[in-house]
């Protein structure tokens, strides 16, 4: 854990291993149990963030409850963006400000969730996906690596080159 700034006012958990170069912003909230209706107050699992990664401010991310909520290695994540417990975010993702990613979900590399998007608990996103601002995308989504996606409920709008 070296070169990491982390504002005197972002909330670690102990829960929390972090990797090296990650800025941590005002009023972050990292590993703090899963909001779920059965397990909330019990001891959540790890959160793991890599190397890289900036959460610019007021990010909160939960701590696992199945499997440990990982964030990868150089990803942008902005302000009031909410990562539920046990996602996966992989690398090189942006993450804009209001996204809301839900429950077990999974962030593959270069994804790029656009301001307000909300994503449905256990849904996957493939690499090189851009979700524009304020889309949807639920379980039953279909999406396909490298493509760009609007609207409520998000539906294909063209290649994502």
């Amino acid at each position: 854990m070296q070169n990491n700034f982390i504002h005197p006012t972002a909330i670690i958990y102990p829960n929390v291993v972090l990797g090296n170069n990650n800025y941590i912003g005002p009023y972050c909230i990292i590993g703090a149990p899963a909001e779920h209706r059965v397990r909330f107050g019990t001891t959540p699992d790890k959160v793991i963030i890599g190397d890289n990664n900036t959460f610019t401010g007021m990010v909160t991310i939960d701590g696992g409850m199945e499997r440990e909520t990982t964030i990868g290695n150089n990803n942008f994540i902005m302000k009031h963006a909410y990562i539920a417990h046990d996602v996966i975010i992989k690398d090189n993702c942006t993450i804009c400000a209001g996204v809301s990613i839900a429950g077990h979900c999974v962030i593959n590399d270069r994804v790029n969730l656009g301001m307000n998007a909300a994503i449905h608990q256990r849904v996957e996103i493939p690499t090189k996906c851009m979700i524009g601002a304020s889309a949807f995308v639920g379980k039953k989504s279909i999406l396909r690596p490298q493509y760009k996606y609007v609207g409520v409920p998000v539906k294909e709008l063209k290649q994502n080159i």
